[in-house]
């Protein structure tokens, strides 16, 4: 893959409800220092909701498909985007991210270097305590799932069509709504595909939830992974067992100094990570 003007074998990606963000977010893409060779847009709002974005997005010049359902939820959402992508390659990221002006020629340098690998990168945020982010300044490799994670994000990856097929779409079932990326990268190394961490591709996660926003957010992404953790557990594999002890002590610990310091965040974080981790990993063990 070459970093020209237009990077022809490159689509992106945007699962999106139609949120008024998503008009920074293409524009970030479609004026960035090389303009990807396709812009998808997967909706799940009412029709014709998107029709004035949708004409100013034809200004910048990058071709834009546009998908529309009455599907929920991102998994649906991004599976049926990367479906409809014809070039080789395809990066994905979300409707409330800004990428890096750098973003697309430094996803294209990733692939060209690193075609049968899965490139994730950096996720900033806005404002200080914006969630799903990601600040790890070395590239790193990862063959096997880090208990600690951040290895990779579904807000901002890249890969080849074929590897993802191979892979499999994202898992659209309701308990593991809000872990779908983390589910399917453990699938992606399980197979042995190799996740690369690479800073320079870049988003910034905005931050536009208030702290009750914030704590449903927690609690849907703390059941999720339970979810996942049970269900895998379920499926005979002690790890699983190991990553749910590794979380919990990690949650314990966030609810305890975030009651001390009087940390509002910190403490509804560590409670999910607790209280509905578990209730999550509950139902994943009992088939739901």
């Amino acid at each position: 893959m070459s970093a020209t003007q237009v990077a022809a074998e490159l689509s992106i990606v945007i699962p999106t409800l139609g949120r008024a963000c998503l008009r920074d977010s293409v524009r970030a893409i479609a004026t960035g220092s090389i303009k990807p060779g396709m812009i998808v847009l997967s909706h799940q709002g009412a029709p014709g909701t998107m029709d004035e974005m949708l004409r100013e997005f034809a200004q910048y010049g990058v071709p834009v498909q546009y998908l529309r359902s009455d599907q929920v939820g991102k998994a649906t959402g991004q599976n049926a985007g990367i479906r409809a992508v014809t070039t080789e390659y395809f990066g994905t990221t979300d409707d409330d991210c800004i990428a890096d002006v750098r973003w697309v020629e430094s996803i294209c340098l990733a692939l060209e270097k690193h075609p049968g690998e899965i490139i994730t990168g950096r996720v900033l945020a806005s404002e200080e305590g914006a969630p799903s982010t990601s600040s790890f300044e070395t590239e790193s490799v990862y063959r096997k799932f880090p208990l600690r994670g951040g290895h990779f994000t579904g807000g901002n990856f890249a890969s080849s069509v074929k590897l993802f097929n191979d892979v499999g779409p994202f898992d659209e079932t309701p308990l593991l709504r809000f872990c779908e990326d983390i589910a399917w990268s453990y699938r992606a190394m399980a197979k042995g595909y190799l996740i690369r961490y690479v800073p320079a591709v870049t988003v910034t996660h905005l931050h536009w939830r208030d702290e009750g926003d914030m704590a449903r957010v927690y609690s849907q992404y703390a059941r999720s992974q339970g979810g996942w953790m049970g269900r895998g557990f379920r499926a005979g594999d002690p790890w699983f067992g190991a990553l749910l002890l590794y979380e919990l002590t990690r949650g314990g610990k966030r609810w305890i100094v975030g009651t001390m310091q009087n940390d509002p965040l910190r403490k509804v974080n560590g409670r999910a990570f607790v209280v509905d981790l578990l209730r999550g990993f509950s139902a994943g063990l009992n088939g739901r």
